[in-house]
């Protein structure tokens, strides 16, 4: 891992992952559902879930999608007997999740399956996200690193916080959701021994002690700083002649 980076982000902290995390649009949307909406816990975080498994290929942000389902939610969304159905009529209707739809939709009806044993397991979960990440991540038959599953984690952790009043930080074991944002930082900042965009995130964790689901939101609130410069110059227009990045011609 490049001490370039490392040097940006050494003076943040895992307080503030926590408070730049309070002000992701998408916790926002998550607490306006909740303070909008007469939903008990088991119906709320089990709505988060089914939403977030289904949260990819959108046509726009996820910021903007979160903010459409927590409106939607908040004035339409009425039969929470049944999350499933109710999250299929309303992503038929979606403005902003249109792609693999069908796909989509049978993603749902397997995690249907899973929701009564979800409902029960709530605080358990919440204070064991490993153990959450790899009951999810069977269920659905993917790996426990998959975007989508890690994805669920987050958003189900946004979740609890809210419901419960209650803040648990993530386990450093959950990777972080790599995602073309992320890529691009990695092919900016690797090094001649980053081989895996992986290791490079979790020896970025390890560096800076902020787990890698909360090292997310630093990243996310520097992106465009930390990438200003992109693409990487090109070794054959270095002032110095030397070989400080890949070719990028």
């Amino acid at each position: 891992m490049t001490k370039k980076i490392y040097s940006k982000l050494k003076n943040y902290t895992l307080q503030d992952a926590f408070e730049i995390e309070k002000s992701d649009r998408q916790f926002l949307a998550l607490e306006k559902l909740w303070f909008s909406k007469n939903l008990n816990k088991e119906e709320f975080l089990s709505l988060i879930l089914s939403n977030s498994i289904i949260c990819y290929q959108l046509s726009s942000t996820g910021e903007n999608y979160w903010e459409e389902f927590s409106k939607y939610f908040s004035r339409y969304g009425s039969d929470f007997n049944d999350i499933t159905s109710e999250l299929e009529k309303f992503i038929r209707q979606s403005k902003w999740n249109r792609r693999l739809l069908e796909i989509k939709i049978k993603r749902l009806w397997k995690l249907k399956k899973f929701l009564k044993i979800f409902e029960e397991k709530i605080e358990y979960y919440y204070e064991n996200m490993d153990t959450f990440r790899n009951d999810l991540a069977s269920v659905m038959n993917q790996k426990n690193t998959a975007k989508t599953i890690v994805f669920a984690v987050k958003m189900f952790s946004y979740g609890c916080r809210i419901a419960f009043s209650k803040l648990i930080k993530f386990p450093e074991e959950i990777n972080i959701p790599i995602d073309s944002r992320l890529e691009k930082i990695f092919d900016f900042y690797k090094d001649d021994n980053d081989k895996n965009i992986s290791d490079f995130y979790k020896k970025l964790s390890e560096k800076l002690e902020i787990p890698q689901l909360h090292l997310d939101a630093i990243l996310w609130v520097n992106y465009e700083e930390l990438v200003r410069d992109w693409p990487p110059p090109s070794p054959l227009l270095s002032k110095e002649g030397g070989v400080e990045f890949d070719l990028y011609i």
